[in-house]
């Protein structure tokens, strides 16, 4: 499951990538392609232009009037039967000449929408007036619009005027225009894929050894686990079912009640190292068959901050503390050693302290014989709102008869497969990460 779960993992990050990267890419190609849309727009106004600018009258220094209606009037016709929206000249000292425009709906916009408030904000046309070939480009209702000076020379390059126009780029230009985007976007696309499939199985092959060394850490941290808490039960009696029990218990109840999974880890550790700080208690105490001095069940006490000491220095053990630190705590503030109340207690904590007791009164242990079944329960219910959360508890014995007649009547080999289907079941088989 680790491994499968990191195939999964690197497969949605491969995809976020991909998609990452296609959408930079794919912009940054759409910037280049207009670049080029723009040298493709400018090529054809620039060639447009030429078939107007033979007419060399149109600079002519004593034009008539007729004669200037007359080229007006042909002005008027490219603008209608061309591409151009605007047509404007003028002569070397930028004095305008002749200016047309077309009425076409697109144009109007054009104008109303960029030109004029380009102006407005103070962008003359002259700042476009060079001797270099200067030009925006600009979108109205999604079409290429190119708006372009360029400087006149006669044949012994001497500046004799400008041609400044609006290009508008027809549908058969946009058709190109687009064709050219969009292949460039499915080529950076396609290429972007083709890389995340050639790295998946490079990266998989890297992470070989690494999915093999996580497995077995897991391996060696659950077993180690087991190995801790088993050797502390086995200094209450000579087997470890009670760690077993306990972690069964309290985990069934955990998942009636719909804990997380990351809380059901915690509190599988919390459960099976609940005691973990008996290692400091000396046997005198820990396996004497009759009632605790008053200073005996102080240095008793003690076992839940060795416990705490001991597994919050450990990185992967450190959040079964809540468990560790306060299975001794009770719902009316009467237990140790916070003495905490009620939902200040941690949840976990809560539902483990009736499995804990449970089990404790329906075992046999040094100094007593196991209650039956019916009388644990009577117990439990007594201290129901003192003990125990009353909520947790009711819930509990809703499910205690199966769960007495199931795990307390085991032996340890099948309390163990039971305990190890848990592990694997939430450290495993669900989000492992």
């Amino acid at each position: 499951m680790v491994v499968r779960n990191i195939h999964k993992r690197l497969i949605t990050r491969l995809f976020l990538g991909w998609i990452a990267l296609s959408v930079v890419l794919g912009i940054a190609a759409f910037f280049i392609k207009l670049e080029q849309i723009d040298d493709l727009v400018q090529d054809l106004a620039i060639a447009e232009s030429k078939q107007i600018l033979k007419d060399k009258r149109y600079f002519s220094p004593n034009l008539s009037e007729q004669e200037h209606r007359i080229l007006t009037e042909r002005l008027n016709n490219h603008i209608e039967n061309g591409n151009f929206t605007v047509l404007e000249l003028y002569d070397a000292e930028v004095k305008k000449l002749f200016e047309v425009d077309s009425k076409n709906a697109d144009a109007m916009d054009a104008h109303d929408n960029y030109i004029e408030p380009k102006e407005k904000l103070g962008k003359a046309n002259d700042s476009m007036f060079t001797d270099n070939i200067t030009y925006e480009r600009f979108f109205v209702h999604g079409r290429v619009f190119l708006q372009y000076v360029v400087p006149l020379f006669d044949g012994s390059h001497k500046k004799y005027g400008y041609l400044e126009g609006v290009y508008r780029a027809d549908d058969h230009i946009m058709e190109d225009i687009w064709n050219i985007v969009i292949e460039s976007l499915l080529l950076v696309v396609a290429s972007v894929f083709a890389t995340a499939i050639l790295f998946y199985p490079i990266v998989m092959a890297m992470n070989k050894d690494l999915i093999k060394l996580t497995g077995d850490l897991s391996d060696a941290n659950i077993g180690m686990l087991e190995s801790l808490g088993s050797a502390i039960a086995k200094r209450d009696s000579d087997t470890s079912s009670h760690n077993y029990r306990v972690t069964i218990y309290a985990v069934t109840l955990a998942e009636e009640l719909g804990l997380e999974v990351e809380e059901m880890r915690r509190l599988i550790k919390g459960s099976f190292l609940h005691d973990i700080g008996k290692i400091g208690i000396s046997d005198n105490i820990l396996l004497k068959p009759g009632k605790l001095t008053d200073e005996e069940f102080e240095q008793m006490k003690s076992h839940v901050t060795h416990g705490s000491d001991i597994v919050g220095k450990y990185a992967w053990l450190k959040d079964a503390v809540d468990v560790v630190a306060n299975h001794h705590e009770k719902y009316d503030g009467s237990g140790y050693l916070e003495s905490l109340r009620g939902e200040d207690i941690p949840y976990n904590a809560r539902i483990f302290a009736i499995a804990d007791v449970f089990d404790a009164l329906t075992s046999k242990r040094p100094y007593k014989e196991p209650f039956s079944y019916e009388k644990t329960i009577e117990i439990l219910t007594e201290s129901s709102g003192k003990h125990f959360d009353p909520k947790i508890l009711e819930v509990f014995i809703d499910l205690s008869e199966q769960l007495y007649d199931k795990v307390r009547k085991s032996e340890d080999e099948v309390l163990e497969k039971i305990m190890h289907d848990l592990v694997r079941k939430f450290f495993y088989t669900m989000n492992h990460s």
